[in-house]
């Protein structure tokens, strides 16, 4: 079973716009983000978050319309096929969110999918919508008052098949006229008018004289309305470097003509060039200015001029004001400022300034908003060695390509690195008073202790004379500051001493001098309490509030005649209420691996409640290193855990009940080389202050407490390696942790606790759109794609390269250009030669420019660099191939590719000179249409043909031989394998299919729909337990991971009876927006988890969770507590 979580959501924007929808006195910007709306308040500093929707489809259109009788904007939303709907959304406050108020389905029993425009329009009166679907027929939907929110709805046919664009025209009166943009057959754009009666509930098929239709320019793509001012009004066309207005003849006499056939000329009433290419957004200042963008991030300012008595149009002006990030989408926030959605690039708030700067340019960027879309092609990689992956994408397009590297977690702010410490082993910060900042350190080695004070950047020890109390020739297993002032107490394997901080000398000692000798093996200590461990597993309680008082002590307990041993003791105060001692002391012990908590004075074990599912003793798997008791959140939120840090790199934590019970066993990695060790420390941000713990092994992580959802969540941190941790609050650097390696100390300090960290790689007009990691030489492989645009003529041209980019900091190494007209299409770094030398080369596949009167490319080529030398890479090897190289792999040391309709094997001997390979085809795979993506693993190769599906090829002597494959035509695009006999693909239905290999078939054991299409899976961990991440072209970024039978069979049960009380925007159900679907047929929903849907169990209410644990029936009653499903939930939200 595999489960599907989200670890970034899509941020390509693709519809915006601003109405009054939250508060009667606050704008609102709404933008729409693929399959999901943000909502933002517009103040004063910014936009501030307000609530979000996911609309389980792909958003069409976004409107807005304010019904009777309702002060605030109702939100009109459609969205795609296959199964498109239409919802109207209306903002509840006193939920906070936004709720569906009608929804209605645009589906088809029959039809064809509309081609070029897909979505809807609504006329200025806010109460007709009309929405396009299907081709030839058009949904028209009136609006009620707000009893009724739908008040009628019916579908009707139009003439225009091929529609680009509808508007209605704002004319006067009650008739409604819809402008249509459509193609004929000979491929001539024609602007024409039609009247919809609603009465009779038809569109005329005569045409309106409203506006005087006709022919458009042949790159014409957009309607925009110009409202009317009395008898005026009309439609810009808009596209193909020209912009046209057509409006009623009796108006104007004025008439502009373009071209020289009458038949296909353009005849309207206005003309003007307009300097934008492609795709335009558009949004509208007032009746007489517009502002539009291109795909290239060209904004312009439109302006009609209007003359004579009935303010006809007379002519059209534009201004170019500069370039920002592609616009797929614009709205007008206030005065001179907007806002520029992008899918390509980084959405952005601009202004627009009177007078242009130094560079030309009339626009100011006032921020950026990340978008990681589209996303091309990506690498897992741990550049800086921390044991934590980051994701390096190839991102956006056009002008707006570059690099993202993304890492999620806890920023650590790095702030000094100290030298000159050897063989230190802990740090324990000592001060004056418990209110005063820390003053010195305390560094223990294995075999002495040495005292430090911190000054600026350096480490100067303190002269042993000043400081005679502490015991400097012992190691010291426990220090801390008492609550009572100017002392200390220090614990060595010798005994404890209490130390008068200023004076130095010492206050009190255990034993007392003359006592026999004791050896203690572990410690714990608070400002008031000391808990110590004899060898032989004695345990000793100390009271430290006014005096050194022994108060209990416990005899060892004995475990198969011998007695137990102390590994770890635990003594921090963990209740809100007690700031300064503990009730409880846990202990670990080394045999079975046990942690117990005792009640404090008496060294009680707590059972009651033990049938629970709490105990007062808890077994694991592996030694304990160390324990910290710990209260996350305040007051009423408070939440006391215990934390455990095993010796095989594991992190475990239980809750403590509020009878002294652990229960809630949660589980994670931090590595399996190191011990865990713990730091609880300061975290501050504005209006909040709160204790986290800081945890390292291998890699670091930071547990924190979640206000919003109420729970224990954990971040990673960029701290590796660490021997042993500590809070630091010095006035030097207050707030900080200090992170004591092998080679030195490092301090810093808490950042954002789980922010998505994203930095980004520019290139100039060089777009990234392949790449490959190389790990022997700290090296990146990327494909670039550079497009030079002419905007006086619109012509393209285009040049490709690959750079060999330092993995760090992606300073480019070499470059190899390609030849004109060609471009690289995929690389790879791939294990080559045979078995006794195997060596990785950078592997690249290009194709050429198909010849005139061809629509496939006939020429490619394979590049094979030595990847010895990543500043002297040279090509050893250069293969023409007769097509497009799709797809590369490694192959038992060969080089297998997918060329257009064929699978290649290619073999190669390399002389001893090591100049260049003998390369020659080895073997021929040629029953397919196009194939796309080919993986391998051991003997086995796997291929994705774009018009069949998935086959499993093998290489039998000189043969490519079919062994397995899936006879249902599915149209697969990205591909991976899991294992030999297990694979994943995604599908251009938006689906992902799991296929298990049986004999000569490949047996579809799972369906999944995605709803968007997942360009690529990238094998690999980036977190603890996932095998995959997907990347799509909306920005996302999903974590599939592979579900032990167990868990899974629990997780299905949840996921099936959470379904019964979550349901999708107007009811939909979860098995029915999940279930893969295609034009001819569903498949049931099965073989994954969806993950973020069953994560939504943690924000139930205790009557919905009581629903969801009963089920519908006693056979579908949840088995275990309601801890123990939280748990289960949490640990799928813990894999990303």
């Amino acid at each position: 079973m595999l489960g599907i979580s989200t670890w970034h959501g899509p941020s390509a924007v693709s519809h915006c716009l601003k109405c009054t929808l939250t508060s009667e006195d606050r704008e609102s910007l709404v933008i729409a983000k693929i399959n999901r709306l943000e909502v933002y308040d517009l103040t004063p500093s910014g936009l501030e978050f307000r609530c979000s929707f996911d609309t389980w489809g792909t958003v069409t259109s976004l409107l807005t319309t304010q019904r009777k009788r309702r002060n605030l904007a109702s939100l009109i939303v459609t969205t795609d096929h296959l199964d498109p709907k239409f919802y109207v959304l209306e903002f509840d406050a006193s939920k906070s969110e936004l709720l569906v108020a009608e929804s209605l389905s645009l589906r088809l029993r029959v039809g064809r999918e509309a081609e070029f425009f897909s979505g809807a329009v609504i006329h200025p009166n806010g109460k007709v919508i009309v929405s396009c679907q299907y081709s030839g027929t058009i949904k028209v939907i009136v609006l009620g008052d707000k009893s009724k929110v739908i008040e009628t709805e019916f579908e009707c046919r139009i003439p225009e098949l091929n529609i680009h664009s509808l508007c209605f025209v704002p004319v006067s009166g009650h008739k409604l006229i819809l402008a249509i943009l459509s193609e004929d057959h000979n491929q001539r754009k024609h602007v024409i008018a039609r009247e919809l009666k609603l009465d009779e509930q038809e569109l005329l098929y005569e045409q309106s004289t409203a506006i005087s239709g006709g022919f458009a320019h042949e790159g014409a793509t957009l309607l925009v309305p110009i409202s009317g001012q009395r008898k005026t009004p009309g439609v810009l066309v808009l596209g193909g470097g020209t912009c046209h207005f057509f409006g009623s003849e009796r108006a104007t006499s004025k008439r502009a003509s373009t071209g020289e056939s009458k038949l296909s000329a353009v005849h309207s009433l206005a003309k003007g060039d307009l300097p934008l290419q492609g795709t335009i957004s558009w949004c509208a200042i007032d009746e007489n200015r517009f502002l539009l963008g291109d795909e290239l991030g060209y904004l312009c300012l439109l302006g009609v001029d209007r003359a004579g008595a009935s303010h006809a149009i007379s002519d059209i002006n534009v201004v170019e004001l500069g370039q920002v990030s592609p616009s797929a989408c614009l709205a007008h926030i206030d005065g001179s400022t907007f806002y520029s959605g992008s899918l390509c690039g980084d959405s952005q708030t601009i202004r627009l300034l009177p007078e242009a700067k130094s560079d030309g340019s009339y626009i100011e960027v006032l921020e950026s908003y990340t978008n990681l879309g589209p996303i091309l092609d990506a690498v897992l990689m741990d550049a800086d060695g921390s044991g934590q992956s980051q994701v390096i994408t190839c991102s956006g397009n056009s002008t707006s390509g570059s690099l993202r590297v993304i890492r999620s977690g806890a920023d650590f702010r790095r702030t000094a690195t100290l030298e000159g410490v050897q063989n230190a082993e802990k740090v324990f910060p000592l001060r004056i008073s418990l209110d005063a900042k820390d003053s010195i350190l305390l560094i223990t080695t294995p075999f002495s202790t040495s005292i430090f004070e911190l000054n600026a950047g350096s480490l100067d020890e303190v002269d042993p004379s000043s400081v005679p109390g502490f015991d400097r020739t012992q190691r010291t297993l426990a220090a801390c500051t008492l609550a009572r002032d100017q002392g200390s107490i220090q614990v060595t394997p010798n005994g404890i001493r209490v130390v008068d901080l200023i004076s130095g000398i010492e206050l009190e000692r255990w034993p007392p001098q003359g006592s026999p000798a004791v050896e203690i093996t572990a410690a714990a200590v608070n400002p008031t309490q000391a808990c110590v461990a004899l060898k032989g597993g004695k345990l000793i309680y100390f009271s430290l509030k006014t005096k050194l008082d022994l108060l209990r002590e416990k005899e060892p307990e004995i475990v198969d005649g011998l007695p137990n041993e102390v590994a770890a003791l635990a003594i921090e105060p963990h209740r809100p209420t007690t700031k300064t001692s503990s009730n409880v002391v846990a202990v670990a012990y080394w045999t079975k691996n046990i942690v117990t908590l005792y009640a404090l004075p008496q060294f009680t074990p707590m059972t009651v409640g033990a049938t629970t599912g709490a105990s007062a003793s808890v077994q694991e798997a592996h030694a304990p290193h160390s324990l910290v008791l710990h209260s996350f959140g305040h007051g009423g939120d408070s939440s006391p855990q215990l934390l455990i840090g095993l010796a095989d790199g594991s992190l475990v934590t239980y809750s403590i009940t509020d009878a002294g019970l652990l229960a809630n066993r949660r589980a994670s990695s931090l590595g399996n080389d190191r011990p865990v060790s713990f730091a609880p420390c300061a975290y501050f941000e504005a209006q909040r202050d709160d204790r986290v713990v800081l945890a390292s092994a291998s890699r670091g992580a930071i547990m924190w407490f979640d206000r919003k959802a109420k729970r224990l969540r954990t971040s990673t941190v960029a701290i590796k390696d660490a021997v042993s941790l500590c809070a630091l609050d010095h006035s030097l650097y207050p707030d900080s942790v200090l992170v004591l390696s092998r080679a030195a100390m490092t301090i810093g300090s808490i950042g954002e606790l789980n922010k998505l960290n994203v930095q980004t790689v520019q290139f100039g007009s060089d777009n990234p759109r392949q790449i490959a990691h190389h790990p022997a030489l700290h090296a990146l492989a990327v494909g670039f794609y550079r497009t030079q645009v002419n905007r006086a003529t619109g012509n393209q041209t285009f040049s490709s390269s690959l750079k060999i980019l330092d993995a760090t900091s992606f300073e480019q190494l070499t470059q190899i250009s390609c030849h004109v007209n060609e471009e690289i299409t995929t690389v790879g770094v791939l294990d080559l030669g045979p078995p006794e030398s195997i060596t990785s080369y950078i592997v690249a596949g290009t194709t050429t420019a198909p010849p005139l009167g061809h629509i496939e490319s006939t020429q490619g080529r394979i590049l094979v660099l030595d990847g010895s030398d990543a500043h002297k890479l040279r090509v050893v090897a250069a293969l023409n191939v007769p097509g497009c190289v799709y797809g590369l792999a490694a192959y038992q040391g060969n080089i297998a590719a997918t060329v257009n309709s064929s699978v290649l094997v290619y073999g190669f001997e390399l002389p001893k000179e090591r100049e260049s390979f003998q390369v020659n085809q080895k073997a021929k795979f040629d029953r397919g249409f196009q194939f796309v993506s080919i993986v391998s693993r051991g003997d086995v190769l796997a291929v994705t043909d774009a018009l069949k599906s998935v086959s499993l090829l093998k290489l039998n002597g000189n043969k490519l031989e079919c062994i397995s494959q899936d006879y249902e035509a599915s149209l697969p695009h990205g591909l991976e394998m899991l294992g030999e006999d297990w694979i994943i693909s995604s599908e251009l239905d938006f689906n992902l299919s799991l296929f298990k290999r049986e004999s000569i078939a490949l047996e579809r054991v799972g369906g999944f729909h995605y709803g968007e299409l997942a360009n690529k899976f990238i094998a690999g961990t980036a977190f603890s337990l996932p095998k995959l991440v997907m990347v799509t072209a909306s920005g996302r970024v999903s974590v599939v991971s592979d579900i032990d039978s167990e868990t899974s069979k629990r997780l299905v049960a949840l996921q099936r009876n959470l379904s019964y009380v979550l349901h999708g925007p107007g009811g939909v159900e979860l098995s029915n927006w999940r279930a893969p679907r295609t034009a001819r047929k569903t498949r049931p929903f099965a073989g994954f988890i969806d993950a973020d849907f069953v994560e939504r169990v943690l924000d139930l209410s205790p009557e919905d969770l009581k629903k969801v644990m009963e089920g519908q029936n006693q056979f579908e009653r949840l088995a275990g507590s309601k801890e123990e499903i939280a748990a289960c939930a949490e640990q799928l939200l813990s894999l990303h």
